[in-house]
């Protein structure tokens, strides 16, 4: 899921927002990519080895960002996977059947992002990291919504892929140069038990 993009081509406070919608299962899909790499420059960024590692039970555990920019909570027996690269790293959890992921991402390049930059990275990152083509067209965005606390929400499918996702994005800081994005995205067929636990997680969002 290693790709670089250019900004121009081109969460996530969700507190306020309380739990999501999540659309029922439909379909078998394909396992969506998992691991981000954005860059608001031409260049790639230089991935770290990624890192994983998982619990042994449902039991609820909280993940706390290491910056403490983000804070909510997952069954332990999801897989933790975490990595870093050139201005950024990311979380990523995956459920124990391999049907669900979420991923916390955090970019900041010591610059600030600027009119509607924010938006356009987002879109981004769906085209070319979560898309099963890894460049758009795949990706229909069906929903687009300010939340209460300022972030963006949104709603995505992968029409190659067969998976569904949504998408959490602000921007943090006095300064504007810290990008945050929550996404989680299942298999279309992902029983309801597993989007309960999405639906879930993201109700805890909380800053820390």
């Amino acid at each position: 899921m290693l790709f670089a993009f250019v900004v121009l081509l081109l969460a996530v406070g969700l507190a306020c927002k309380g739990g999501a919608t999540i659309p029922a299962a439909t379909s078998p899909a394909t396992k969506p990519p998992s691991v981000a790499q954005p860059t608001k420059g031409s260049e790639p960024a230089s991935a770290d080895t990624p890192t994983a590692s998982a619990g042994n039970s449902s039991d609820l555990v909280t993940f706390t960002d290491k910056n403490k920019l983000a804070e909510f909570d997952l069954p332990k027996d999801w897989t933790h996977e975490n990595g870093s690269g050139t201005h950024y790293y990311y979380d990523t959890f995956t459920s124990p059947a391999g049907n669900a992921k979420m991923e916390n991402l955090v970019y900041n390049d010591d610059t600030p992002f600027v009119a509607n930059q924010n938006g356009k990275f987002a879109l981004g990152l769906l085209h070319k990291i979560y898309s099963s083509t890894g460049k758009e067209g795949d990706i229909k965005v069906s929903g687009d919504a300010i939340q209460a606390d300022g972030s963006e929400r949104l709603t995505w499918l992968s029409k190659g892929g067969g998976y569904t996702g949504l998408s959490f994005f602000e921007i943090r800081g006095d300064d504007k140069k810290t990008f945050l994005m929550l996404t989680a995205w299942w298999k279309n067929d992902a029983d309801q038990a597993t989007i309960d636990i999405i639906n879930s997680a993201i109700a805890s969002y909380h800053i820390p």
